[in-house]
């Protein structure tokens, strides 16, 4: 009779709304209004794919053990990815991603932990500068350049916004920290007005 009574509270449990899910798999309450990536329209002329984010998903963007569960460790709910790619004198690839966590201590972990391995992330001779100013929180990343003939700058800002992670990653021929900049703090502002 015991072991019917905690099967049933089990089943209730796994039931429940949110329960019994994979950690990092996004829940039916977050919408992707609290996920702002990029418009299709913010570059023009190159198609693009939206996906979600799991946290196996992050994982793969460095090499580390245990990663996605260092990621679900700090409460990440959900993520989505939009990404651009395609033949442009302007930019050739452009990865936008919103990630969600339970709150701003989880989404301020996962920044500084790209901070601090950001050799795994971007490769051992790569730069990290501060955001300048307007209330950005957060790091561009400039991985080394690949010596292939015509090899174009990448960056990438990671960005924190409450319990939000904005990750903007800009490679092409016009890719500087100036349009960067500019490109996450009209993310930012997106974030903090869905968030209200």
């Amino acid at each position: 009779m015991r072991r019917l009574a905690r099967l049933g509270v089990l089943v209730a449990l796994l039931a429940a709304p949110g329960c019994g899910q994979a950690a990092g798999q996004p829940g039916p309450a977050v919408s992707t209004a609290a996920l702002p990536v990029l418009a299709r329209s913010a570059v023009p002329g190159i198609p693009s794919a939206t996906i979600r984010l799991t946290a196996a998903e992050l994982a793969k963007d460095a090499v580390i053990a245990g990663l996605a569960a260092k990621i679900s460790s700090w409460g990440y709910l959900a993520g989505r990815q939009r990404t651009f790619q395609g033949e442009s004198r302007h930019l050739t690839l452009v990865v936008s991603r919103a990630l969600l966590f339970r709150n701003a201590v989880g989404a301020r972990r996962y920044t500084d932990f790209v901070r601090a391995h950001q050799a795994a992330f971007f490769g051992i001779a790569a730069q990290a500068k501060r955001l300048p100013g307007r209330g950005l929180s957060g790091w561009v990343f400039i991985p080394p350049l690949c010596a292939c003939h015509l090899a174009n700058p990448a960056l990438i800002g990671v960005l924190n916004t409450g319990a939000r992670v904005i990750w903007l990653e800009i490679n092409g021929p016009a890719a500087t920290r100036p349009l960067l900049v500019r490109l996450l703090d009209g993310l930012s502002h997106v974030a903090v007005v869905r968030a209200g």
